[in-house]
This record gives structure tokens, sequence and C-alpha cells, in this order.
């Protein structure tokens, strides 16, 4: 099987061949389940935010210049990554809170369009609390599992590595996920 290079595909998705379109989607869906994955979203799943990113993705065909110097991959992880961080921040945005409820589990980050220095060291602080205090409420099986959640595995993948069944690993995420929520709402008292 010849494998296609991205430009052809855009290419080709252009002209109308739906096939190349699901080509390029299907073959960066672990770039957006990545990227989503590192943010929450307080009322919504996961789902949700994979499909912004999927949605950002599907632009990001159409938007792409083949004369930039940027490689399609480079340019789709942009546009999905700030996707969905424009819906973390809108779907914070009627809180009126100074801390976002959004956290990048890699790097917690809280962005305010316009901050002072002060704000900024404030931020970084709380966004260091958030961390410990997220770590230190996991056990050492559940940073393991959130570990590899995070590097995109699937559920399955997670079960196999971990000894665990795909319930178990499920569990194990729903735990996580409550904890981290009560992480932030601690923070934002």
């Amino acid at each position: 099987m010849i494998v296609k290079d991205d430009v052809l595909l855009i290419e080709e998705s252009r002209a109308g061949q739906m096939q190349s379109t699901e080509e390029l989607l299907t073959r960066y869906k672990s770039l957006v389940i990545s990227v989503a994955r590192q943010y929450f979203l307080v009322g919504a799943g996961d789902e949700d935010l994979i499909q912004e990113g999927m949605i950002a993705l599907y632009r990001a065909i159409d938007a792409y210049d083949e004369e930039s110097k940027v490689p399609f991959s480079a340019f789709a992880y942009s546009c999905v990554k700030n996707r969905i961080i424009d819906v973390v921040k809108a779907a914070n945005r009627d809180k009126h809170k100074a801390l976002n409820n959004y956290v990048s589990i890699y790097d917690v980050d809280y962005t305010m369009s316009s901050t002072s220095a002060e704000d900024a060291a404030i931020m970084r602080e709380n966004s260091i609390q958030v961390k410990k205090n997220i770590a230190e409420n996991l056990s050492q099986e559940e940073r393991l599992v959130l570990r590899l959640y995070l590097d995109g595995r699937s559920y399955r993948d997670i079960a196999l590595e971990t000894g665990k069944s795909e319930k178990s690993v499920d569990n194990a995420l729903q735990k996580i996920k409550r904890r981290i929520r009560a992480a932030v709402k601690e923070k934002n008292r």
C-alpha cells in the first residue's frame, strides 16, 4: 500500500475526494485525542473536546497553505490546540473567576488576556500548588494510569500494561478526574 503525503491528500480533499479527507482525519485523530486529553472541561466529557478538535482538524485541511514552510502536522496541532483552548475559555468565561477551571495536566495554564507580572507570578504559584495537590492525592498506580492516558493510550492498552481490566482503568480515570476537579475547586476558594 502506498502512503500518500499530507499535501497530496489535502489537494485531493479540496478537489472533493472524500476518501482523502477521511484519511487525513484518521491519520491525525490520535493527535486530536492527545491534545484534548490534556484539558479538562467542567460539565463535559473527553468526547466533547475531541469532537471540537476534530472540527478544528477538518478546518485545518481547508486552511492549510502548501506554500508555507510549516508542515501540516504542526499546523494541524496548532489549530486543534487553539480551538480546544478557545472552547474551554468560552465555557469558563461566564464564571468571572481569576483562576479558570480548565487544567492542562502537563502544564496547568491559567491564561488571561492581559496580566501583570505580579498576577502571572501568582498564577504560576497557584498552578504549582494545584499540580502538587493532584500528585499528592493520586496513588502510584493512578499516576501511572494518568500518564498512560495522557500519552494517548487506549483503555485496552492501559489495561494490558497495568494488568487491570478496562473497567478498572475507566473507574480509575473517573476517580482521577474527580480528584482533579476537587483540587481545582479547592484552589478557587
